[in-house]
């Protein structure tokens, strides 16, 4: 299981409570953590759709008073899970591209792209999370999902600006890509191949060459 997924272990101590305690805010950042993996590896096993409160509070460990207190509904939480994988994974394979001490854009594309599948691989629940259950949140979800492929298509025009002489295409070239990327993804996450997500390095980077010359 990745680091943002998971159930917080029955056994461990709560947080403190009456004198010495901590404050209130940093009893809500603990809790918003536990909740925000928990949803993820409840809707890892089960789908959005079948998804519950019930669930996501009992493998977090925190009442339903407290998660009404952090977010508004089941989407709300959805949606803020899926904010902080993109915060935790995407800033971190972009700058290890543009750090790359490598020979051009193209070697800094493969640097992307393999950080990226990697990424992806190391984290299965979420990456299942954002590829196949986004939609089935409702119009939030999908809007979402466009949100995270033009941040992956921002990401692969940094890289290619930044190293090619021949400047930025427009960002819809970039999208499009991304598109077509992330239908090959899709492919291997829904086959539950997360894990071989960097077999399709080679294709990826091939495909994106092709184009951006």
């Amino acid at each position: 299981m990745g680091s943002l997924a998971g159930s917080h272990p029955r056994n461990a101590p709560g947080l403190p409570r009456g004198r010495g305690s901590i404050d209130a805010e940093e009893v809500a950042r603990a809790q918003r953590r536990r909740v925000i993996r928990a949803t993820i590896a409840v809707v890892a096993d089960v789908g959005y759709s079948a998804a519950t409160v019930k669930e996501i509070v009992g493998r977090a460990r925190v009442s339903r008073k407290a998660f009404y207190a952090l977010f508004e509904s089941k989407q709300a939480c959805f949606l803020a899970a899926i904010d902080v994988g993109q915060d935790s994974l995407l800033p971190e394979v972009l700058l290890a591209a543009q750090a790359a001490d490598v020979g051009g854009w193209q070697d800094q594309l493969r640097v992307l792209v393999r950080g990226f599948l990697r990424a992806c691989a190391s984290e299965p629940e979420y990456t299942w999370a954002w590829v196949v259950e986004l939609p089935a949140a409702g119009p939030e979800g999908i809007r979402k999902r466009i949100e995270f492929l033009e941040l992956l298509a921002t990401s692969l025009r940094q890289v290619h600006a930044d190293a090619s002489s021949a400047g930025p295409l427009p960002l819809d070239t970039y999208i499009t890509l991304a598109g077509g990327g992330h239908e090959l993804i899709y492919r291997y996450v829904s086959e539950g191949k997360v894990a071989d997500l960097p077999e399709l390095e080679d294709q990826i980077v091939e495909y994106l060459r092709g184009i951006l010359k």
